[in-house]
């Protein structure tokens, strides 16, 4: 992929994030990150805070629509449950499973790393990394990257030895990511961070102006290879970084802010985006999905949706778990929606993942749920005990939450 490269205005301003909500996690965004303690609010900022109490998109409010009742169903296909483990409490966090092609890597808030053998669930090892953790870890080369609540990128061996520790700009809610030479970690200030893989030396920062009021993030980046890291933010921009130097290569509005109040305006790409055979696509919360030519950032096709959940992709088709929780699929050459599935409306659905031809979301209750590719019809269900974004490995999936981890098959 050899996107065109355009200049990117830099902000060097820190901010600090302080959360609205656990559930869609909306904050406010400040001067002073690193501060440990809250800081004064401006009347513009409390009205916003009683805006959120009473919006019927989050958790915690009156208005809050009843679950959908799920339907009896007879399988048509049987969707395994290979294994369940325990694992650390998330503690208001979001975490998930890592799988370096041999080995599973779970981590829980407690700061314990966890290693499962992915064939029979067993825990083979682990390590305490001696602080508490916000994020899942990155698994790359006999190395264990992890970041803690304070705000540290911490390089560990698969036997617990510290390798290194190195300062981030604040506190890192997704998980660090790797190409085996560098090591980049998103943090909740919108900066993204580079640091060589070896001896954590900074080799790069990419900062951008925030705006105040924004969805909190848990996973909006996605390295790709060892040559550009996709990065959805906040105001509905998409934007494409070359790993080499931080520098955006191009950038691409997935969707426009509109209306008259800071919570009208919010249309921000709080989920990974996808790429794919020339195509990149992204979804923003209160926006639209968009999909883009990769190499010159040209528009290809929109469509309305709201999801700060996220995306999957096949060859015909791109799958999105809207913030209703009803799922969705639209043909990836041209954005006609192909099929919807309403069952799961309000049920706190995750974002989709595909298992072979399938397509699965898990729900709050910790029940997943095998849909058609083709049509969207539930063909299999299965209760895992967790709840969370699908994770790959292999031909499995693995899901993490609830204080579970539970591998899926065919």
């Amino acid at each position: 992929m050899r996107p065109i490269w355009s200049p990117w205005p830099r902000c060097r301003r820190k901010r600090r994030a302080q959360n609205w909500s656990k559930s869609k996690s909306i904050h406010w965004v400040a001067d002073n990150m690193n501060k440990p303690f809250p800081m004064k609010l401006s009347a513009v900022a409390l009205l916003a805070a009683l805006a959120l109490s009473g919006c019927s998109l989050f958790s915690g409010s009156d208005n809050t629509p009843e679950p959908t009742p799920l339907k009896p169903l007879k399988p048509l296909v049987d969707l395994k449950v290979g294994w369940k483990n325990s694992v650390g409490d998330a503690g208001g966090y979001v975490f998930e499973p890592a799988f370096d092609g041999e080995r599973v890597y779970t981590a829980g808030n407690n700061g314990r790393v966890q290693i499962i053998d992915p064939a029979t669930g067993r825990e083979i090892g682990g390590f305490d990394t001696k602080v508490r953790l916000s994020a899942g870890v990155g698994v790359r080369d006999g190395r264990v990257f992890a970041v803690s609540e304070r705000g540290e990128l911490l390089a560990f061996t698969t036997q617990g030895e510290s390798r290194w520790k190195a300062t981030l700009t604040s506190q890192a809610l997704e998980a660090p990511q790797t190409d085996g030479k560098t090591v980049v970690v998103r943090t909740g200030d919108g900066n993204v961070t580079a640091f060589d893989f070896a001896s954590g030396q900074q080799l790069w920062l990419y900062q951008r102006q925030q705006p105040a009021l924004s969805v909190r993030s848990t996973g909006a980046m996605q390295l790709l290879g060892s040559d550009v890291v996709l990065l959805g933010l906040p105001g509905g921009v998409l934007t494409v970084l070359g790993l080499a130097d931080g520098r955006a290569m191009w950038e691409a509005n997935v969707a426009t802010p509109k209306g008259a109040t800071e919570l009208d305006r919010m249309v921000d790409v709080a989920s990974r985006p996808v790429f794919d055979r020339g195509q990149v696509c992204a979804v923003a919360f209160q926006g639209r999905l968009s999909c883009f030519d990769a190499r010159t950032a040209t528009p290809m096709w929109s469509r309305e949706v709201s999801s700060s959940k996220g995306i999957a992709l096949d060859a015909a088709n791109i799958y999105v778990t809207a913030d209703d929780g009803s799922v969705q699929a639209f043909d990836r050459t041209d954005g006609r929606s192909v099929w919807r599935q309403d069952g799961f409306k309000y049920r706190k659905v995750e974002a989709p993942a595909l298992l072979g031809r399938f397509v699965v979301v898990t729900d709050g209750e910790g029940i997943a749920h095998l849909l058609s590719n083709e049509s969207g019809d539930e063909l299999g269900r299965a209760s895992i005990g967790a709840s969370g974004q699908p994770v790959a490995a292999g031909p499995n999936l693995l899901v993490q939450g609830l204080g579970r981890i539970a591998q899926l098959g065919l």
